[in-house]
């Protein structure tokens, strides 16, 4: 008997937990609450619609500050973007295309070993026409990460299969 008082005991217990997480979820997500926290740094007549954001249009997404120039027209009008001349040598390598780590990153396996390179939204058509083993020359530029000298992104500037 009183093993079945303690299992309804947990049930209660587990169903009021529950019910108490539902309600604290529910109000936090509302957002029309009038306690003072909402109102922190308001004026009493204006309005807040959050902080304005500037979204590039093409992707939707920011990318992090990176020093470097900004990719324009080739001078041939090809369509093609290239960098501008900067002051990052631009560094040769041959290896054999992995594939995308994430949305905006490849692998490539050299002789010395596994190269990750951040890549450019400009050559993500180039990449994704490449297939997994392929074999590939490609150029890349070192840049400091912002915020640590010492440490360094390898961004792609040029990829070629080899065939």
């Amino acid at each position: 008997m009183n093993t079945s008082k303690r299992r309804r005991s947990k049930k209660t217990a587990a169903a009021g937990a529950l019910l108490l997480a539902v309600m604290l979820a529910a109000s936090a997500c509302s957002g029309n609450g009038n306690g003072a926290a909402n109102n922190v740094n308001e004026q009493p007549d204006s309005t807040n619609e959050g902080p304005v954001v500037d979204l590039p249009e093409q992707s939707g997404v920011i990318e992090p500050d990176v020093s470097g120039a900004e990719p324009t027209e080739s001078p041939d009008n090809s369509g093609e973007a290239t960098e501008e001349p900067a002051n990052e040598p631009v560094i040769s390598g041959e290896g054999t295309y992995s594939g995308m780590m994430d949305s905006h990153s490849i692998e490539i396996e050299t002789a010395d070993g596994a190269i990750a390179l951040q890549i450019p939204e400009e050559l993500s058509t180039t990449i994704d026409s490449i297939p997994a083993d392929a074999k590939v020359k490609f150029e890349y530029t070192e840049k400091a990460v912002e915020g640590d000298a010492g440490l360094k992104q390898n961004w792609l500037v040029k990829i070629e299969e080899v065939k």
